[in-house]
């Protein structure tokens, strides 16, 4: 397709698309003739990532211009254009520290790695994703909500992750549709929904917990009765090496006969 197709079809305006080109956030089109190329389905996909970091993630084009060169670098060792792009969506306030906090910071980093590497679903030891964003997090909770807070308490909440990510990527439409690296699959594509699922997700999952926390809380103080999820069903199960309570069945509805109705029966 010309430049103009390009443009229509991807809902952004001729002028922009030329200065992405030559900004490299684009790459070029295949030449035809002078001051001519055609572009194909990599040029619009592209260009929805780019929107898509722009008007949902309100990235500024400099780190647009890491997230795409990422990108370029496909299936290379190392290359995360998925961690670039939610690193910087992500990542805490700059805020000053002393000595002591710096410290302890330190501390939770380690810590908090050894919790990630310890779950059964780790896969490099070296690697663990989004540690330092948690340390930061269990810092300010230390030091303005619980002051003994414990790294270890991370475990379970980790668990429920986890189970909260097998549901997701089992609900998602069409599957989750994970690139595999043993056969080279393109990666554009996938990074640009996985960017805007975890963004938008996000909201869907934090609204719901707090609506969670919202229920739970009027239930205690009003007196009511407070169920417990599947999930302490199964805990509480493994703990005593009894088996989950199951829901009492409830005899089926009886048909009523127009004898039955005539007797009271």
């Amino acid at each position: 397709m010309r430049l103009g197709e390009l443009s229509v079809r991807s809902g952004v305006p001729r002028s922009t698309i030329k200065f992405y080109l030559r900004e490299g956030l684009l790459p070029g089109g295949e030449p035809r003739a002078r001051n001519q190329a055609t572009y194909g389905a990599s040029h619009l996909e592209r260009l929805a990532l780019i929107r898509a970091l722009r008007e949902v993630a309100g990235l500024p084009l400099d780190v647009i211009a890491r997230v795409t060169a990422e990108l370029e670098r496909g299936w290379e060792e190392g290359a995360d254009p998925i961690g670039a792009a939610l690193s910087e969506i992500y990542a805490p306030p700059p805020r000053e520290r002393d000595a002591k906090d710096r410290a302890e910071l330190g501390n939770l980093r380690a810590e908090v790695r050894a919790v990630l590497r310890a779950l059964p679903w780790s896969t490099k030891p070296d690697r663990q994703s989004y540690a330092d964003e948690i340390a930061d997090a269990l810092l300010e909770v230390r030091r303005f909500l619980f002051p003994d807070y414990p790294v270890g308490a991370l475990e379970p909440l980790a668990r429920v992750a986890w189970l909260l990510s097998e549901v997701e990527f089992g609900g998602s439409p069409g599957g989750a549709r994970v690139p595999l690296r043993a056969r080279g699959d393109d990666v554009a594509a996938p990074t640009r929904r996985a960017i805007l699922g975890t963004l938008l997700f996000d909201r869907i999952f934090g609204a719901l917990r707090r609506h969670s926390n919202a229920m739970r809380s009027i239930r205690i103080s009003e007196g009511r009765a407070v169920p417990a999820s599947d999930y302490v069903r199964r805990r509480a199960g493994r703990r005593t090496g009894a088996a989950a309570p199951a829901e009492k069945a409830r005899p089926p509805r009886r048909r009523k006969t127009r004898w039955s109705r005539s007797t009271g029966r």
